[in-house]
């Protein structure tokens, strides 16, 4: 029974493996994202402060991480947030509404590459805000940011 159990374990994890990546943002200015674990490695490109990643492992001080269009690469683990979501808008703009729906009053456009905070989410929606400022701003369809 254990054996089987162990195998339905290892089974999951590798089935759902990609799932357990997280989301994060860049917590200071200019990051060199490379394209090995160490300082010395080719630097691929820079991401902006508050720029969403996805985080796809680890090894030792570093974090390899994937962004919005596919990008990879990695980044010194304590130059990313683990602790404040952030989502980048994908069109060129967007509505931002009072509510989430599309029956609320449009209070804002956002353009697109524009990179705000994520508050909240309900169903296919998104409140996103002011990162610095930590101001909520409204709702968006989640298919129109990454990084949720």
């Amino acid at each position: 029974m254990l054996r089987i159990l162990s195998l339905i374990v290892i089974w999951m994890a590798l089935l759902l493996g990609p799932a357990w990546a997280s989301m994060a943002s860049i917590a200071k200015k200019n990051v060199n994202v490379r394209n090995a674990p160490s300082t010395s490695a080719d630097i691929l490109f820079q991401a902006h402060f508050g720029y969403p990643v996805e985080v796809q492992k680890t090894k030792g001080s570093w974090v390899q991480i994937r962004d919005w269009e596919g990008n990879t690469g990695w980044v010194y683990y304590p130059l990313i947030n683990r602790k404040v979501q952030t989502v980048l808008v994908v069109p060129d703009r967007v509505n931002i509404r009072k509510g989430p729906g599309l029956k609320y009053k449009v209070v804002e456009q956002a353009e697109g590459g524009m990179i705000y905070k994520l508050f909240e989410e309900k169903g296919k929606w998104v409140k996103i805000g002011y990162y610095l400022e930590n101001e909520e701003i409204g709702w968006v369809r989640s298919d129109m940011v990454w990084g949720e």
